[in-house]
């Protein structure tokens, strides 16, 4: 039901409220509502600038990204808006609102639907709750660690427990494990989107090299390596090229 109401809507730009997003500073939250306020009082830039306050502040969340992504729509920053959704759906890779949002946008530019898949271990990855499993990791190493430690004797387990409380153990230490490279791996995305209008793609990092083609906003790319302001990118169809970094927002 709520995909369709999406789709009837067109582009589901309504922001969501700030309960949605368990801020535990009431100062962040009272922002998030002033920034929802200016949005839907049609003050795009301003709710821009409080949003990304937000982010500053080091909090980030799918509900924020998505009223920025919004909002930078409203605006007519396609790239931007795209790199907001494609952050949120790494969080909320679930979110219905999120998902329609970036295709609509996609389609209504033209640009490749689906974005550029991640590769690899990222691929593999993608959508797993890095805290989650950290968390179910560190409470069944802990549960484990207390069977283990419980005794009847001063060399004795509890009768029955020792299996039971190895394997706990040593699942946790797996969820623990699985957690953290989940979460390297996905911090590490190499994914990036094009946030200029018009961004060229040259054969070597330099200004004067030939322009082999350009790319529009919203674009994604693959980032193979950096050389100072330039970084070499992959595209879909697997061809390399040159682009200034500045052009560029890694996701």
């Amino acid at each position: 039901m709520r995909l369709l109401v999406l789709f009837l809507t067109g582009l589901g730009l309504i922001v969501t409220p700030g309960g949605a997003l368990g801020m535990q500073s009431d100062s962040l939250s009272r922002q998030f509502a002033a920034a929802n306020e200016a949005y839907t009082q049609g003050r795009y830039k301003r709710a821009v600038e409080m949003y990304r306050s937000i982010l500053d502040a080091g909090h980030e969340s799918g509900s924020l990204y998505h009223n920025l992504g919004n909002a930078y729509v409203r605006l007519g920053r396609v790239g931007w808006a795209i790199w907001a959704y494609e952050r949120g759906k790494r969080l909320r890779p679930a979110d219905p609102r999120l998902r329609h949002n970036l295709e609509y946008v996609r389609q209504r530019e033209r640009l490749p639907l689906g974005g550029l898949p991640p590769r690899g271990l990222a691929a593999l990855v993608a959508g797993w709750p890095p805290f989650i499993l950290f968390g179910i990791g560190v409470l069944m190493l802990s549960i484990g660690g207390g069977m283990i430690m419980v005794r009847v004797g001063p060399d004795r387990l509890v009768a029955g427990h020792s299996s039971v409380a190895w394997g706990l153990a040593a699942a946790g230490v797996l969820a623990v494990a699985t957690g953290l490279g989940t979460s390297y791996v996905q911090t590490h995305d190499r994914r990036a989107v094009v946030i200029s209008e018009q961004a060229p793609l040259r054969p070597a990092p330099k200004e004067r090299a030939a322009r082999d083609s350009t790319l529009d906003a919203g674009a994604m790319v693959e980032v193979e390596a950096q050389r100072a302001e330039w970084v070499r990118v992959r595209l879909r169809n697997r061809h390399t090229a040159w682009m200034p970094a500045r052009v560029l927002k890694k996701i």
